[in-house]
């Protein structure tokens, strides 16, 4: 096969192939990144409605704990504005309309807390018990927990919804707490002030990733070339899109395990590798836009704000960024409630999230002036959001291969990373040691440029 061509090809625009792509450049390699979409920025897309309305249709938050991604913004002097909260929450529990979590479900969350801080993020299958932690659901979990059935049903929905895009049966108890250990706990997960959904972009998370891609060298980034198989062997790779073949000394991929797997590998991955792929299945989030002319919600004395035991609708926030021209009410299905959604016709769909927005925030919440949704499960080149998790006994059978290498294939992408899983900070984390392992694993550079200092987030 040989090693002419390329140092490394990076499969995938993410945020972690963004990443490793600069890394690796910096390092002095010959790189050359490969993105299926026109666009860069992965499960990050930004859209600005004809009057200047931002909305993030993907991931859109920042929180303090998340160096790497923060240290980005900083280096790219990014703006950055807090999540709006112009007044109390709901909390929907039982029926009741509530301004504070009550305190049985808040006793159940702190157990969850406690239990994560027993898992190692980095070696969760090391954890005391977690073979058995692994075989059991999260469900299965809750229902045996001793707290009232009101808690269990509220904190399976914000913790298996709110931060895995599911529903409790989909996950085991380890996955669970590994997921929350690797966020930093419960509070710093589900928390907006001083928690993970503390800060938006102006401009959009999508800005972050096009500075990153401004600054590789030209013609290192080909958009609009779905890559559809990898060729490796002891004496290199070649990776081969719809358009062409690029032989290269090694390959990055970071895509989401359902698209990792589904590239053509020769010779096949080891199947130890090939189940790892196959046993992380994508979120099933549904993530709608409610545009009205003016954040009405903030005159009632509500932030936007809402979590629920029940009903189509998990939470919602107030996603208006400061200055627009209109308001907007974001609302996220998970599990059930969004393959529920998908069944439904668009009228049907939308009638149904407007109706639950009016029993949250009143009858104006009925009737927005524009209402819009993108399906990240319905998009080739995702297939589902936040992120991918493992079925149950999947954690402790697999887990451990994530960040291993398999010959010259190295991989990336924010369900591989240790701390921050999930957002954009794993995904970061994951391209900076996928460019660490590349550099470990090769040999001297063949292009004579001299390496310069790595960019170094976090």
């Amino acid at each position: 096969m040989g090693t002419t061509g390329h140092d490394v090809v990076i499969v995938g625009a993410g945020f972690a192939g963004l990443t490793a792509a600069r890394e690796l450049h910096a390092a002095g390699c010959d790189i050359l990144l490969l993105e299926a979409r026109c666009r860069v920025g992965g499960r990050a897309l930004t859209r600005f409605l004809p009057d200047g309305t931002q909305l993030d249709l993907g991931g859109q938050w920042i929180g303090p704990a998340q160096t790497r991604i923060g240290e980005l913004v900083r280096h790219f002097g990014i703006d950055t504005y807090p999540t709006p909260e112009h007044g109390d929450p709901v909390v929907d529990y039982g029926g009741e309309r509530r301004t504070d979590v009550p305190a049985e479900a808040g006793r159940l969350l702190a157990e969850i807390d406690a239990l994560s801080r027993q898992v190692p993020p980095e070696r969760p299958w090391a954890a005391e018990q977690a073979t058995a932690a692994d075989r059991q659901t999260f469900a299965s979990w809750l229902a045996a927990s001793g707290h009232p059935e009101q808690a269990q049903r509220y904190v399976g929905r914000v913790i298996s919804g709110g931060l895995l895009a599911g529903s409790p049966a989909e996950t085991s108890l380890l996955e669970t707490l590994f997921y929350v250990a690797s966020g930093g706990g419960v509070d710093a997960l589900l928390g907006y002030r001083g928690g993970a959904q503390e800060t938006r972009i102006v401009g959009g998370a999508q800005h972050i990733a096009e500075r990153m891609a401004d600054e590789l060298p030209p013609g290192a980034l080909r958009l609009g070339e779905p890559v559809v198989g990898v060729e490796h062997g002891a004496d290199g790779v070649r990776v081969v899109t719809r358009l062409a073949a690029y032989p290269a000394a090694h390959a990055v991929i970071a895509l989401p395990p359902v698209l990792a797997g589904q590239l053509r590998h020769d010779p096949p991955l080891s199947a130890l590798r090939a189940g790892a792929l196959q046993r992380q299945a994508a979120g099933t989030a549904l993530k709608v836009h409610a545009v009205y002319p003016e954040p009405f919600w903030r005159a009632d004395g509500l932030s936007g704000l809402s979590t629920s035991d029940s009903g189509v609708l998990t939470e919602t926030v107030d996603n208006t960024p400061p200055g627009a021209p209109r308001a907007v009410l974001t609302a996220f299905a998970y599990g059930d409630e969004a393959v529920a959604l998908r069944r439904s016709s668009p009228e049907e769909r939308q009638a149904a999230v407007t109706e639950r927005l009016g029993a949250l925030f009143g009858e104006r919440a009925r009737q927005p002036q524009e209402f819009i949704t993108h399906d990240w499960l319905a998009q080739e080149w995702t297939r589902g959001c936040f992120s991918a998790h493992f079925a149950p006994g999947g954690r402790t059978a697999f887990g451990g291969l994530l960040h291993t290498p398999e010959g010259r294939l190295h991989w990336a992408g924010t369900e591989t990373a240790v701390h921050g899983n999930g957002y954009f900070d794993g995904a970061v984390e994951s391209g900076l040691r996928a460019a660490r392992d590349v550099l470990a694993a090769r040999a001297p550079f063949s292009t004579g440029r001299t390496a310069r200092a790595p960019f170094s987030a976090g």
